[in-house]
């Protein structure tokens, strides 16, 4: 079931506020925060996501009629919050189709529910339809997220 539009309003204040309270660790083993600048204004914005480690890198997905990613195009600090655990990252927006096929495909096996919010629909066995999943990589976006590593780390 897709969670309507405008109730986002509502759950995504008491999930930054869930998320910073000592009562994470109910979903923090599958949503983090990310809080990064707005390139044009500078502002500050922070936003809960559902996230997957790849390896030592963290990956979030979001559609591209979103705004919040494109941030994060070419790369860009961010401070991500997983885990309780606060720290500097660089993320970058990605849209390459057979990557982004592979990683969504990857995520969807892990979180069946949020197909609808690609407009996948689900077998009953809960595999991906074929051709939405085709549609969906055309409007996908993968943000992939690594530790930010200052010039005297190795």
């Amino acid at each position: 079931m897709k969670v309507p539009e405008g109730l986002f309003a509502i759950i995504n204040p008491l999930m930054k506020f869930l998320l910073r309270s000592p009562l994470h660790g109910f979903w923090s083993d599958s949503l983090m925060l990310i809080t990064f600048a707005g390139r044009k204004s500078g502002r500050i914005y922070t936003t809960p996501v559902r996230f997957i480690r790849s390896g030592e890198a963290i990956l979030c997905f979001t559609s591209a009629h979103n705004q919040w990613w494109r941030n994060m195009r070419g790369g860009s600090e961010v401070r991500l919050l997983v885990g309780g655990e606060e720290g500097t990252y660089y993320a970058e927006a990605r849209r390459e189709p057979d990557e982004t096929k592979k990683l969504l495909t990857h995520y969807l096996g892990l979180f069946p529910q949020d197909a609808v919010y690609h407009d996948i629909r689900l077998h009953k066995d809960k595999s991906l339809n074929p051709e939405d999943l085709e549609h969906a990589v055309r409007k996908a976006v993968v943000v992939e997220a690594t530790v930010a590593r200052t010039p005297a780390d190795p």
